[in-house]
């Protein structure tokens, strides 16, 4: 079955913001970046040597739109993997269907449609941020752990933002190598610029260089398998599957870095998850399939993909 590919999609990028985490004790999150999209440029330029593929071409104002919104994401998504949970970073950045759910919820109120399904999207939005709540905690006191919070909660908007560009571009049958060439682009001046203004460079060791290449082999990995997914398996089956991340990630938080999570965290983790694929599936029914794979693969897992894409015109899409 194609969706199952999904399932090692979620694999290889768990396995990534694993070593992430384990780089973020070395290096910044600006810096990660800007290596990540070096890795990514490189690898991609060599294939679009070896393919053919003309990576110069294609609407370069609305790749810098999309970049800019999703290298941000990941700004904060970086950050947050370095300070919390690798469970808990990734269930954060995996609220963007949360957030795509209230714009489309805002998209339809403003025009003032009611279809039978809004009842169900307003209570995906509410679990969702409900489980938030849970992970948060707020009692009064400082944890120190509520500022990576809210900066992973960020990272979600930021993705759901992002998707739109992203979902134009599929529109217009931007190919998902270029979408994510440019992307790697302004990864690397984004996150160059940023290490320079703030947190300055760390010398790059010889022994972290594998871990660095890794970051781009499994991001790699984990696109060609999700757009495989998305372009042959079941739409909302796949869409779905990809929640067996935040599974992932827990496990290889508890296996590797001796993270331990609370009842209360586990079930804000569980709420998020259910509830994003509660809005995923909702959402879904609104909307016409998508013949095209580019339209419906996710070109980075900053980004999250709605189940299809809308097939109205640009201006009937929430902004």
């Amino acid at each position: 079955m194609q969706s199952l590919w999904m399932l090692f999609s979620a694999l290889a990028f768990s396995a990534m913001a694993a070593v992430i985490k384990l780089m973020s004790a070395h290096y910044g999150a600006f810096e990660i970046v800007f290596w990540r999209g070096v890795t990514a440029i490189v690898l991609l330029t060599a294939l679009a040597r070896w393919q053919g593929w003309n990576l110069f071409a294609g609407p370069l104002r609305l790749h810098a739109s999309r970049s800019i919104i999703g290298t941000s994401s990941m700004f904060c998504w970086f950050y947050a993997l370095g300070a919390l949970p690798l469970g808990t970073a990734m269930t954060l950045n995996y609220t963007s269907p949360l957030f795509m759910a209230a714009l489309i919820a805002l998209g339809l109120w403003w025009r003032g449609k009611h279809p039978s399904t809004q009842g169900w999207l307003y209570a995906a939005i509410i679990g969702g941020f409900v489980g938030v709540t849970l992970i948060l905690r707020p009692t009064g006191s400082i944890s120190g752990t509520e500022l990576p919070t809210l900066v992973g909660l960020v990272s979600g908007l930021l993705s759901a933002l992002a998707y739109f560009q992203v979902r134009s571009l599929g529109r217009i049958g931007e190919p998902v190598w270029r979408i994510v060439f440019w992307f790697s682009v302004v990864n690397a001046l984004m996150g160059g610029v940023a290490a320079t203004l703030t947190s300055g460079w760390h010398p790059l060791a010889i022994a972290d260089l594998g871990w660095l290449l890794a970051i781009g082999l499994l991001a790699l990995a984990g696109q060609l398998s999700m757009t495989r997914a998305f372009g042959r398996g079941r739409t909302l089956l796949t869409a779905n599957l990809q929640y067996s991340g935040v599974v992932f990630a827990a496990l290889i938080g508890w296996l590797f870095f001796a993270e331990r999570l609370d009842a209360l965290e586990l079930a804000g983790i569980a709420l998020i998850a259910i509830s994003s694929a509660l809005a995923t599936m909702v959402s879904g029914r609104e909307r016409e399939p998508q013949a095209s794979p580019n339209a419906a693969a996710r070109p980075d897992p900053i980004v999250q993909f709605e189940p299809a894409a809308e097939t109205k015109p640009a201006s009937e899409i929430p902004r």
